[in-house]
C-alpha cells in the first residue's frame, strides 16, 4: 500500500518540467508493481475470518472507488492537454495520458478477475447484493445524467468565443468524465451500503 501511494504521488507529479527524469512513468511502474504484488498475495495468502466478514461485492466496490477515482483525477489534472485542435491520435500528449489511463484500467481488471478466482467457491451474488447493485446503479445513472446535463448547459449557454476554445477532443473528454463520474458514484454508493450493512450486523 505504501508503494502504491508513493507511485500515485509520482504519477500525478510526473509532468513537472523541472524534474529531469520521467517521474510519471516511475510512478506508474510503482503503482502497477504494487498492484501485481497484491495480486500475488491474494493467490498465496489463505482465507481468514476478517476477510470473510467483508462481502466480495464490497471488496470489488472499494477497489472500483480507488481505481476510477484515480482515473478521474488523472483526466481532470491533464484536461488542458485535450484543448489542442488535433485528433487524439495526432496529439502525443493526449496519447500519453491515454496510455496511463489504459494501464490503470488493465491493472483494475486483472485485480478484479483474480479476486473472483479467489472467491470461486463462494456465493458472489445474493438478494442483498442485487438490491445494493440496483440502488447504486440508480445513483450512478443520476450522477451520469447530471454531468451530461452540465456539459450540455456549458455548451448551450457559452458565447461563440468561448465555444471556440472547446476542441472536439476536449468535448469528448468531458463526456467520458461524465461516464466515469457515474461509474465512480455507483461504486461509492455500493461500498457505503455494504459498509453500513456490515456495521449494523456487527
Amino acid at each position: 500500500m505504501l508503494l502504491a501511494g508513493i507511485g500515485l504521488a509520482l504519477f500525478f507529479s510526473g509532468d513537472y518540467r523541472d524534474i529531469p527524469f520521467p517521474v510519471g512513468w516511475i510512478g506508474t511502474f510503482l503503482f502497477v508493481g504494487a498492484t501485481w504484488f497484491c495480486v500475488d498475495l491474494i493467490h498465496r495468502v489463505p482465507h481468514s475470518e476478517e476477510e470473510a466478514q467483508i462481502a466480495p461485492g464490497e471488496w470489488q466496490a472499494w477497489i472500483g472507488v480507488a481505481f476510477v477515482g484515480v482515473v478521474i483525477a488523472t483526466s481532470l489534472i491533464h484536461a488542458d492537454v485535450f484543448r489542442a485542435q488535433l485528433p487524439i491520435g495526432h496529439n502525443p500528449d493526449a496519447g500519453a495520458i491515454g496510455e496511463k489511463i489504459g494501464t490503470l484500467f488493465v491493472a483494475w481488471l486483472v485485480l478484479a478477475q483474480v479476486l473472483k478466482q479467489r472467491w470461486a467457491d463462494k456465493v458472489l451474488v445474493d438478494e442483498r447484493d442485487l438490491q445494493i447493485e440496483r440502488i447504486a446503479g440508480e445513483w450512478g445513472r443520476w450522477a451520469t445524467a447530471s454531468c451530461v446535463i452540465g456539459v450540455a448547459l456549458v455548451l448551450g449557454f457559452s458565447d461563440t468565443e468561448r465555444l471556440r476554445e472547446f476542441s472536439y477532443p476536449f468535448i469528448a473528454q468531458m463526456l467520458m468524465l461524465a461516464v466515469l463520474w457515474g461509474l465512480w458514484f455507483d461504486q461509492l454508493i455500493a461500498a457505503i451500503l455494504y459498509w453500513r450493512d456490515r456495521r449494523a450486523a456487527a
